[in-house]
């Protein structure tokens, strides 16, 4: 039987979750655009289709968990980056792992603070 670990999360930042990817959210340097009216913030996910794949996009809506929360399922996306951008102002839990050969390593969690979307490295 596996001892369950508890994973305490942490503020997502650039910096944190770099080995997983990238965070999407309106920070860091911006040029004005549209006679000053809108902020654009550059090229902020490095998107990976791999070698045959294309763009795509998927609208989720997730029912909500309870804390403590116990994972038993952690997906891989080999083929691709995946990112998600939230359309409510919700703060979400993200829970990932390092790559440990086809295996999960130890987990992480993250908790983004309901403006931050997340693009996950192929």
């Amino acid at each position: 039987m596996i001892r369950p670990e508890i994973v305490l999360p942490e503020p997502l930042t650039d910096e944190a979750f770099a080995p997983f990817g990238d965070v999407l959210a309106a920070t860091g340097d911006f040029r004005l655009i549209n006679e000053g009216f809108c902020q654009r913030h550059h090229d902020r996910a490095r998107l990976d289709f791999g070698p045959e794949g294309r763009a795509g996009i998927s609208v989720f809506k997730a029912i909500p968990r309870s804390l403590p929360y116990v994972f038993d399922l952690v997906e891989r996306h080999p083929d691709g980056s995946q990112a998600f951008v939230p359309m409510s102002a919700d703060p979400f839990l993200v829970i990932v792992a390092p790559d440990l050969g086809g295996l999960p390593g130890r987990p992480r969690a993250f908790l983004t603070d309901g403006a931050q979307g997340l693009n996950f490295h192929r």
